[in-house]
């Protein structure tokens, strides 16, 4: 519930602090004292839009600072665990204003996004106002309403099977309308890897055919160079013949002197490889061949290659990489026409899924409609609407798909007997639907996740026994969750568990409005003032002590 509020320089409030209690509590003030300026307040520190006009004149911001007890609220606990904003058993929310438009949001402290204040306010606070209550009036909020009090995970069950469905049926259009442009890939695909196949280079990879194309081409020029290596080690004049030669006098040499025979060693070394060496050379140039037909080919593949490497923008070492992923690509295609079956078939079950679950919920929806209606005209007799009768309505329709569900909920009222009920926004007067609204709120009390309500003059064209009717379940209310009630009536105000008085002055030529919370005796002069005017009498006094003395009762 809502502890503490405190405002700074908001609208025409300098600065006040207000601690809020249980129950019931009315909010009064004479007509223009500013009552509504504090749920002004209260709607900018739960997320609402905001505005420089909102800022006390001759300040550069306005701030509003509430904060709540949330002991008794779990979900709220989980939300703001969730976002990493959690505290004990307290939530404090602030909101600063600044005339350059650079607004802060704070819960717990931490800055956060508007949004996501007003995800949490939302959570917090309801406030019915004369907006809601045309609101009321409204399809969706009708059925919003008779889902809440029905307190059933089925719509959001049929949500999710909608979700589930429309999701599925998304991807099976969107394939059927590109089935030309993937059939056109799929033609692409096997046409490239048909020209990967015509290249027929068999076993042999690519840098294989480089390195082979190389040698042959170059064969004149390796046979010649082999020649000229040979005859440079084994002609008359070559490196064996010298190396023969000097193997004699090296030997006569190690024989007079021994610390030669490394030298000697060597030599006979030297010797030996370079006849290996020569040997080698006189194999590997025999086997040469040049094989003119072969050449033509290499040349032919070679060509074929950097062509379909230039085609797909690479080097030709990189063409195996190419084919490997064009045949992962001829792999994993399913042709259109089987990605349309598959989908189908599933779009087919998932629609029936969510065909079942809307037939649970309208059916749901019909009981949980006759029992509301009963519960909401009941409370009609006792508020100057004998004979009155809501009745809402379930009407299901098989041939649409919406993610609410198949059904159009509709709130028809006959606030007088005699009278065929009709949609509550044409057969309600004003203060016939605020009155049917409190009825419905009353109705659906258990149901509200939030555990303090706002009613801004819910008691607009009613007075006298209705007056006292409606203060009286506007209690009964405070009894289950924190209500604040601003009201003009002082039967309804007579009610109140608590009391806030709004008063306006005039200050070295400003215009400020103060609230204030009032005891006993001053609860009792402004019920005196609000039956009797300006001026207070003893008799509007006791008048006003038996209205509190009666509510107490």
């Amino acid at each position: 519930m809502l502890n503490h509020i405190h405002i700074r320089h908001f609208a025409i409030i300098d600065q006040t602090e207000l601690e809020l209690q249980s129950g019931m509590t009315a909010l009064t003030g004479e007509t223009g004292a500013g009552k509504s300026i504090l749920l002004d307040a209260l709607g900018q520190v739960l997320g609402g839009r905001s505005s420089t006009d909102n800022i006390q004149q001759g300040a550069e911001r306005a701030e509003v600072t509430a904060s709540f007890d949330i002991e008794k609220l779990p979900h709220i606990k989980q939300w703001l665990t969730e976002k990493d904003l959690d505290e004990e058993d307290e939530c404090l929310l602030r909101r600063v204003l600044t005339r350059t438009g650079k607004n802060r949001s704070t819960i717990n402290g931490r800055p956060v996004s508007n949004q996501v204040q007003r995800e949490l306010g939302n959570q917090l606070i309801n406030i019915h106002g004369q907006n809601e209550h045309q609101q009321l009036a409204k399809s969706a909020a009708q059925r919003q309403l008779l889902d809440d009090y029905a307190k059933s995970p089925l719509p959001v069950q049929v949500a999710k099977a909608y979700d589930a469905w429309h999701q599925a049926n998304e991807k099976l259009i969107a394939i059927a309308d590109n089935s030309t442009a993937t059939q056109n890939r799929l033609d692409l695909v096997q046409f490239q890897l048909q020209e990967f196949d015509a290249l027929d280079i068999g076993a042999i990879s690519i840098s294989d055919v480089e390195t082979e194309h190389r040698l042959l081409a170059s064969v004149d020029k390796l046979m010649q160079l082999s020649d000229d290596a040979i005859s440079a080690l084994d002609a008359d004049n070559g490196a064996a013949r010298y190396l023969t030669n000097a193997i004699s006098p090296l030997s006569e040499l190690v024989a007079i002197d021994d610390r030669m025979q490394e030298a000697l060693d060597l030599i006979e070394s030297a010797n030996i490889q370079t006849e290996e060496a020569a040997s080698l050379l006189r194999n590997h140039a025999s086997a040469m061949d040049h094989d003119g037909n072969r050449l033509a080919w290499l040349d032919d593949k070679l060509s074929s290659l950097h062509r379909l490497a230039k085609k797909h923008h690479v080097s030709i070492n990189e063409l195996d990489k190419v084919e490997s992923n064009l045949r992962e690509e001829l792999d994993n295609f399913n042709a259109p026409d089987q990605q349309i079956e598959q989908l189908t078939k599933e779009v087919d079950a998932l629609q029936q899924v969510y065909f079942d679950q809307s037939a649970k919920l309208s059916r749901l929806r019909t009981r949980q409609a006759k029992k509301l209606s009963e519960t909401i005209t009941a409370s009609m007799q006792s508020l100057a609407m004998e004979g009155g009768v809501l009745q809402i309505d379930v009407k299901s329709d098989k041939s649409i798909v919406q993610r609410h569900g198949q059904d159009t909920i509709t709130f028809n009222v006959s606030p007088n007997p005699g009278i065929k009920p009709g949609a509550l926004a044409k057969i309600a007067s004003g203060g016939e639907l605020s009155r049917i609204s409190l009825c419905i709120q009353l109705a659906t009390i258990e149901s509200h996740a939030v555990n303090t309500l706002i009613f801004d003059e819910v008691d607009t064209g009613i007075g006298g026994a209705v007056a006292e009717t409606v203060g009286r379940l506007l209690r009964e209310v405070g009894k289950h969750v924190q209500v604040l009630c601003v009201t003009h009536l002082p039967q309804v105000a007579a009610q109140a568990h608590n009391h806030l008085r709004v008063t306006k002055h005039v200050e070295k030529g400003t215009t400020k409005t103060h609230l204030e919370s009032l005891n006993k005796k001053e609860t009792r002069d402004e019920i005196a003032r609000m039956l009797g005017g300006t001026k207070v009498t003893k008799k509007t006094q006791q008048h006003a002590q038996e209205m509190l003395d009666s509510a107490s009762t």
